[in-house]
């Protein structure tokens, strides 16, 4: 039972990439089941290697670890290093000011960064269970799915905690309504029609390629994306100047209608180069052979300091990955 649910909630250890994207998916839950998570993909990834031969598989699944332990490594050294007096925590911020300018750089651009979490979702009572299914309307899949587990799991343990009959009674019926979200979810196979992001790299070398055809919508999704340093998460809070729908949404919406339009189209050419009808796709971030362009499609690096991945145009800002 506890395999099938992380396989299905994303959750994976086969190599660094799915590593690195099990940690995104996890940054929405609470600490402690973050953590208790990763121990439990490394206890399963451990397993997994003593019964493979494979070389190719052994390499993968060890760097895959290798992210998770240096996750728990970091977080555990978070713990550790947390003063305990205000005068420590200036004299820190003092070195650190110091000896590293970039780093502190780093920090304000994260913190002028949009949240990377939908406001509103709850489950209270029932118009909250409601207003949350209305509110993840529109957005990426995974991450309705996502959000609506991690809701359930929180209302779950308020349940136990909790002795007011009325409130029971109003938690319980909002749970009803989010568990069958998950069922429809399941029994529609939603989590197939999500359309999972491409760095930003990648688009503008799309954007570079595609010329005039570029239209301003794209545009405008391609600049919100560089403002956001090609965190795609944070896209949902981060609202189109006209129509008022946050960047996901409104991917999602233009990409249901490219995928349609483009769905015989060739996507490569001859020569490996992404076709016009593949470039309109592109330029939203989106490939139905992400694999393929990953290897085909070089990333612009704009700025030498940050890696294309999560590049951005703007000089000022300096994030590592």
């Amino acid at each position: 039972m506890g395999k099938d649910e992380k396989e299905d909630s994303g959750f994976g250890f086969k190599d660094k990439a799915k590593a690195e994207e099990t940690l995104k998916l996890l940054e929405q839950h609470d600490p402690n089941y973050r953590r208790l998570t990763v121990r439990g993909l490394l206890g399963r990834a451990k397993r997994v290697l003593s019964m493979t031969k494979a070389e190719e598989k052994i390499k993968n699944i060890k760097e895959a670890m290798e992210v998770f332990e240096n996750w728990l490594a970091e977080l555990d050294a978070g713990k550790e290093k947390k003063p305990e007096k205000k005068k420590e925590q200036k004299k820190e911020k003092k070195e650190d000011k110091d000896s590293s300018s970039d780093v502190e750089m780093e920090d304000k651009d994260e913190k002028k960064l949009p949240a990377d979490k939908v406001q509103g979702l709850g489950f209270k009572d029932k118009e909250a269970a409601e207003g949350t299914i209305k509110a993840l309307e529109g957005r990426d899949p995974d991450y309705q799915q996502l959000a609506v587990k991690g809701l359930l799991g929180s209302a779950k343990r308020v349940l136990t905690c909790t002795r007011d009959e009325t409130k029971l009674a109003n938690i319980k019926e909002a749970m009803a309504i989010l568990e069958k979200f998950l069922d429809d979810f399941d029994t529609n196979h939603l989590s197939k029609q999500n359309n999972a992001y491409l760095s930003l790299g990648i688009v503008k070398t799309a954007q570079k390629s595609a010329g005039d055809a570029v239209t301003e919508k794209q545009r405008a999704f391609i600049a919100a994306y560089s403002s956001v340093n090609g965190e795609y998460k944070r896209l949902r809070t981060v609202e189109e100047k006209e129509g008022g729908k946050t960047w996901d949404i409104v991917r999602n919406a233009a990409l249901k209608e490219l995928k349609e339009k483009h769905a015989d189209a060739k996507l490569f050419n001859d020569k490996d180069e992404p076709t016009p009808e593949h470039l309109e796709l592109l330029l939203w971030a989106y490939s139905p052979e992400a694999a393929k362009v990953k290897k085909l499609v070089p990333e612009t690096k704009e700025d030498r300091k940050r890696k294309s991945s999560g590049g951005d145009d703007t000089p000022s800002k300096k994030k590592k990955e």
